[in-house]
């Protein structure tokens, strides 16, 4: 074969290596071009659905955990269940408080705002209450505000519930209008 034909990719005639149309055939001699373009797509492809954006961030923790979400770690430095020592505020019979020092500090570049109202607990009856308003004996409650950069915040958040529940979780919820919690900690 001449050093200036090619072979037919359709009907194996001999043609001139510069055509694009089998003079024979009438068809097309497409080049590589169509499966590189194939093989480009099919790579983002590929990419594109193994990547999945990253890792999931998880939505149940142990007390013992420090939760990091939009760079502001939570922390539960402290869990106690007591009948109180203020004569004042007691629990009702078969009931106890729940006494939970939370901890956030704030990582990120951005002033961040909290609020009790952000946090709920769950016990084994799957009941969601909203926190007391109230807390025991000289704690600092964890109140609402808002953090600096780098600033942390330390306060008591109180629950009255069913003496000796083992189940009880505390959730976060970024957003008070859902339905739906951001985290929660399971409480040993």
């Amino acid at each position: 074969m001449p050093e200036n034909t090619k072979i037919c990719k359709h009907c194996q005639s001999e043609i001139p290596k510069k055509a694009k149309v089998c003079p024979v055939c009438r068809k097309k001699q497409g080049g590589i071009l169509k499966f590189v373009i194939l093989g480009i797509i099919a790579l983002i492809i590929l990419v594109v659905a193994t990547s999945g954006g990253g890792e999931k961030f998880r939505t149940d923790y142990n007390q013992d955990e420090v939760v990091t979400y939009q760079d502001v770690n939570y922390s539960i430095t402290k869990v106690e269940k007591t009948q109180g020592d203020n004569e004042y505020w007691k629990p009702a019979e078969g009931s106890e408080y729940v006494k939970i020092t939370l901890k956030i500090e704030n990582n990120s570049d951005e002033k961040i705002s909290y609020n009790t109202l952000d946090w709920q607990m769950v016990n084994a009856d799957g009941v969601e209450d909203s926190i007391g308003s109230f807390t025991l004996d000289d704690d600092v409650s964890l109140s609402a505000g808002d953090l600096e950069p780098k600033g942390k915040v330390e306060g008591v958040l109180v629950w009255e519930q069913k003496k000796g529940d083992n189940n009880l979780r505390l959730r976060y919820y970024d957003n008070i209008f859902s339905s739906d919690y951001t985290f929660q900690f399971t409480l040993k």
